[in-house]
């Protein structure tokens, strides 16, 4: 399977129709012509759930939607402090995790320890384990994307002042238990939340 968020909905792409919940509903492509009916319909809020999409090979359901955007890849972390606090940014008015853009020739890793770096200046962290990608959409100047965002779990053992990337409109970078870190990212995007949950399992 695999997933894509617009907003607060969750399209998943599978090799089945999905009948097991009532929340979700499955939509059988055959061709290019259906998946660009399915965008236009996600794109006029018609759809109020999730989203299962199957019909055939999941991966090139998932090329073909690919085609449809401009297509950038990020990366990021799940930072913990030794008390098991996480670090969060508020970006816009709205909490998130930091992570960014993969500039060219960089290794993944690198990117991910660059963007918290950058994003709220905590130079010493070293990366645990990877957690799932996640990918979304979203429009901005015109454009339409889709992000593939590495995700890492990443531990910080060494104090270290944050510093808010003012000029990425990082506002806040703040340490935060994990009930308050779940309540503010509820209020975020689905993904991120999600993102955060995946360090439990």
């Amino acid at each position: 399977m695999i997933t894509v968020y617009f907003n607060d909905i969750a399209i998943r792409i599978t090799n089945k129709s999905d009948t097991s919940f009532i929340n979700i509903e499955s939509i059988q492509v055959s061709c290019n012509e259906d998946i660009e009916s399915l965008l236009d319909s996600l794109f006029e809020n018609e759809f109020t759930n999730d989203i299962n999409v199957f019909g055939y090979d999941i991966i090139d359901i998932f090329n073909d939607i690919s085609q449809k955007f401009k297509y950038i890849e990020a990366a990021g972390g799940v930072v913990q402090n030794p008390e098991n606090d996480y670090l969060l940014i508020k970006r816009l008015g709205i909490w998130d995790l930091p992570k960014g853009k993969i500039e060219k020739g960089e290794l993944i890793m690198e990117a991910a320890i660059r963007e918290v770096y950058e994003e709220t200046g905590l130079k010493y962290v070293k990366i645990i384990k990877y957690l799932p990608n996640t990918f979304h959409i979203y429009f901005r100047k015109g454009i339409w994307y889709l992000k593939k965002t590495y995700w890492f779990l990443m531990r910080n053992n060494t104090a270290s002042d944050l510093i808010p990337q003012i000029e990425e409109d990082i506002t806040e970078a703040v340490w935060m238990d994990i009930d308050t870190a779940n309540k503010a990212i509820a209020k975020s995007y689905r993904s991120i939340s999600e993102t955060l949950g995946w360090v439990f399992i």
